[in-house]
């Protein structure tokens, strides 16, 4: 009982000089150590190839700025107003088959002009599914169907570690393509 009582009257003034001491210098290590391992991760984002001492880039912004710039492409390539003829000319000319600027190339003004890396061609092709004449689809008898096309991209200086090609496949006209 007496014990209970004694332990009642004991206030607390915080802590002591070696209490304050031990605690600085864990804080310390934990810190530094959680600086550390974040130095060694970061290290794994940075650029995987560099072309330019001036230029860094990487496949992943690559990857993402040609799926953008396809996504563009396509926008414009599968609108109803668009020829087929214009799309096969695209496809079946081994001149304007494979490009590196398909904004002025191809005459696609959705295109920014630094959407597709320095180290891609960007290719379309038809596939074997042809595209029927836009009378036949309009007719809607089950004899006209849209046209599927493949649109991939070409790494420059042949397929690595860090340039990989990357491929779409659409369908043209949009309105005739069925989900």
């Amino acid at each position: 009982m007496k014990n209970n009582m004694d332990l009642k009257k004991i206030k607390n003034n915080g802590m002591t000089l070696p209490e304050l001491v031990l605690a600085t210098l864990m804080l310390t290590a934990f810190t530094s150590i959680t600086v550390m391992v974040s130095q060694f991760t970061s290290g794994f984002f940075q650029p995987l190839n560099v072309e330019d001492k001036d230029l860094k880039y990487d496949w992943l912004n690559d990857n993402s700025k040609i799926n953008k710039a396809f996504d563009s492409i396509i926008e414009y390539l599968s609108q109803p107003g668009i020829e087929m003829n214009t799309v096969l000319d695209l496809a079946n000319d081994p001149e304007k088959q494979c490009v590196t600027l398909p904004k002025t190339e191809w005459g696609i003004p959705t295109l920014g002009s630094d959407a597709i890396p320095r180290s891609y061609k960007i290719c379309i092709k038809p596939s074997s599914l042809t595209e029927s004449n836009y009378l036949d689809l309009i007719k809607n008898d089950g004899k006209g169907k849209p046209g599927i096309y493949i649109l991939y991209s070409k790494p420059v200086s042949g397929v690595t570690v860090n340039a990989i090609p990357i491929r779409r496949i659409f369908c043209r006209p949009k309105p005739f393509c069925k989900p």
